[in-house]
């Protein structure tokens, strides 16, 4: 009998937990994005912004997609799971690449000439926290968090308010009826 809840548990655990590893993805990528972002002048971070937007558009499109043939909710679900991460990971070690890429060569992208009297570093804090401060960065996160459709959204105050606000418009626009009243400041 014990042997049979133990394959019984084995077979129901991997399908209603997500994978350890998806968090070590998505730090990886955040990590990543963070370094590279840093290190672009203005306009070549509102291009990878604006990258990363349509990438994270694209990889819940894409595995929502993938998770809709499976025959019930928790192998869906576990499809899902198993696509973002593995997604995360190589969008992850794309950008760890650019990272590493000679910005001399053609294929690289340019990075942002060091200023020398610049106050901060670069990289240095570009949150939204340090934009809004902390009550207006924490509100951010609290709507992002109600209607984000993402499975891990980028409702976080180390992320720029600029990519929360997209999320919370994009949320608010999946939302036909019953939307929070904050909605209606995003539309």
């Amino acid at each position: 009998m014990k042997r049979a809840w133990w394959v019984l548990l084995s077979c129901v655990l991997p399908w209603s937990m997500p994978p350890a590893s998806a968090s070590d993805a998505d730090r990886a990528l955040n990590d990543n994005y963070k370094a590279l972002i840093g290190q672009l002048d203005a306009a070549d971070q509102a291009r990878l912004r604006d990258a990363q937007r349509a990438w994270i558009s694209f990889r819940d499109k894409e595995c929502a997609f993938k998770a809709q043939g499976q025959r019930d909710a928790a192998r869906a679900a576990a499809a899902q799971a198993s696509c973002i991460e593995e997604l995360t990971g190589l969008r992850a070690e794309q950008l760890r690449r650019e990272l590493e890429c000679d910005p001399a060569h053609a294929a690289c992208v340019a990075r942002a000439a060091a200023d020398a009297d610049a106050t901060p570093a670069a990289g240095a804090e570009r949150s939204c926290k340090a934009e809004v401060g902390a009550a207006k960065a924490e509100q951010y996160v609290d709507q992002c968090q109600q209607v984000s459709p993402a499975t891990h959204p980028p409702c976080n105050v180390a992320n720029a308010c600029a990519l929360m606000i997209d999320e919370i418009q994009r949320g608010c626009a999946l939302i036909t009826k019953d939307a929070p009243a904050f909605c209606a400041d995003y539309h």
